[in-house]
C-alpha cells in the first residue's frame, strides 16, 4: 500500500472517530447505527494492523491511537499507557479493538499489577488504571474469576471491574473485602452494590458526598435503589449546577415515572432542554414521539427550537396528566422494564436507551456482565 493509501486510510478513521463521538449528542442515533459503525471500522483498523511496518517508516507524526492499534504485545501497550493521565475516545476504541484481538485478559492482569505497584494510589495515573480496567474487560470475551486483587493496597481503582465484569464471581471478591478490617468504609459501600444485585436491594447504602462525584457508580446506584433513595440521591445532587445535565440523565436510568412531570417543566430550561429532552426519550421512547411537533422529530439539536419546545411541553404535560396511571412505577421506551423488554430494547432503541438497559439486565442476573453499550462492538448484544 501507498502513502497516499494509508494516509487516506487513518483520515477515514479519524472521520469515523468524529461520527461515533457525534452518536452520543444525538437521541435518534440508535445502537443498530453504532453498531454499522464500528463494523466499517473493524475493516480499517485490520488494514491498518497489516500495514505495520510501513506505517511505522512514515515520517508523520501519528495520532496516539494508531501506536495503541498497532502494539504487538501486552508489554508494549502497558508502556504506552502507563505514564499517561488520561484517555480519549479514540483511545478507548483502539484499547477495545486490541483486546477482542489479542489477549485481552493478559491485559488487564498486567494494569492490576500496574495498579498494585503504584507509589501513589491517588494520582491522575490511578483514575487512569480505574478507567482502563473498565474499557478493556468490557471488550475482553473470558475474563477468569480467578484474578488475584489479594496484592492490591488500595480496592477502589478496582472495585468497578469487580463489580461490572466479573458476573457471579464478584460476590466472593466482594464479601472477601467487605469482611477485611482494613477495607475503607467508603470502598465497602461501593462493593455493597454488586452484593445487591438479583435481590430487592434493600440494604443499599446511603451515599456520602464523598462518592458522588462517581458516575458509573451512580449510574449502578439508581437502578438498584428504590425511589425514595433515588430521589434523595436527586436532590443532593441537584444542589450543585455542575451536575444538572447529569442528573436528568440519572432520573433516565433509574426508570421512574415520579421524574418525568420535573423533566416535562426542564424542556424549556435553557441549556438544560436538550437533556431533558433526551431523558423523557429514554424514558417514554415512541410514546414522547407521537407528541411531537412534526419539526422536532428526529431534530439533532432540539434546544433551538424554543417555541415547539414551548409547545411540546404543554402538549406532553396534558397527555402525562391523561395517562400516567398507565405507566408502571418504572419504565424504558415507555415499556415496563422486565426481560423480554429490555431485549427488545437492545435490538432497537437508540444508544442511550440501550445503555440504560444493560445496567438493569446487569442488576437482574447475578452472573452477567455489564455489557458496555457505547463501547467498540461488533458481536452479538445482550
Amino acid at each position: 500500500m501507498d502513502v497516499k493509501s494509508l494516509l487516506s486510510l487513518i483520515g477515514q478513521a479519524e472521520t469515523y472517530f468524529q461520527q461515533r463521538e457525534r452518536c452520543f449528542d444525538n437521541c435518534w442515533s440508535t445502537h443498530l447505527q453504532l453498531k454499522q459503525l464500528d463494523q466499517q471500522a473493524a475493516g480499517w483498523f485490520y488494514l491498518l494492523t497489516q500495514q505495520g511496518d510501513a506505517l511505522s517508516s512514515l515520517d508523520i507524526d501519528k495520532p496516539t491511537w494508531l501506536d495503541l492499534l498497532l502494539a504487538q504485545t501486552v508489554t508494549e501497550l502497558v508502556e504506552l499507557v502507563k505514564h499517561r493521565t488520561a484517555i480519549n475516545g479514540s483511545d478507548r476504541i483502539c484499547l477495545q479493538w486490541w483486546s477482542q484481538r489479542h489477549n485481552g485478559a493478559a491485559l488487564i492482569a498486567a494494569l492490576i499489577t500496574l495498579e498494585a505497584t503504584a507509589k501513589q494510589p491517588s494520582t491522575p495515573q490511578s483514575l487512569l488504571t480505574q478507567e482502563l480496567l473498565c474499557v478493556i474487560a468490557s471488550a475482553t470475551p473470558v475474563i477468569s474469576d480467578q484474578f488475584n486483587f489479594l496484592h492490591v493496597d488500595n480496592i477502589k481503582p478496582c472495585i468497578h471491574f469487580i463489580n461490572q465484569h466479573l458476573g457471579k464471581a464478584s460476590h466472593i471478591w466482594s464479601s472477601h473485602f467487605l469482611d477485611a478490617e482494613t477495607t475503607a468504609q467508603n470502598s465497602k459501600k461501593l462493593l455493597a452494590l454488586s452484593l445487591c444485585r438479583g435481590t430487592f436491594p434493600v440494604n443499599l447504602p446511603v451515599l456520602s458526598s464523598a462518592l458522588l462525584s462517581d458516575k458509573s457508580l451512580l449510574k449502578q446506584y439508581v437502578v438498584q435503589a428504590d425511589s425514595r433513595l433515588v430521589g434523595a440521591l436527586i436532590n443532593e445532587l441537584s444542589a450543585h449546577n455542575d451536575n444538572a445535565k447529569f442528573v436528568l440523565s440519572l432520573m433516565a436510568f433509574s426508570g421512574y415515572k415520579q421524574f418525568i412531570p420535573w423533566l416535562i417543566q426542564m424542556l424549556t430550561a435553557g441549556f438544560l432542554s436538550h437533556a431533558a429532552f433526551a431523558a423523557l426519550h429514554t424514558l417514554l421512547g415512541a410514546d414522547l414521539e407521537t407528541q411531537l411537533p412534526a419539526k422536532l422529530y428526529g431534530e439533532y439539536e432540539p434546544e433551538s427550537q424554543v417555541d415547539l419546545l414551548v409547545a411540546l411541553k404543554q402538549s406532553l404535560s396534558d397527555w402525562w396528566i391523561l395517562h400516567r396511571d398507565e405507566f408502571p412505577e418504572r419504565i424504558l421506551a415507555g415499556k415496563p422494564i422486565n426481560e423480554s423488554n429490555i431485549d427488545f430494547i437492545w435490538q432497537q432503541g437508540n444508544i442511550s436507551q440501550c445503555e440504560v438497559a444493560a445496567y438493569h439486565y446487569w442488576c437482574m442476573k447475578a452472573e452477567h456482565r455489564l455489557t458496555d453499550a457505547r463501547g467498540f462492538n461488533i458481536g452479538g448484544m445482550l
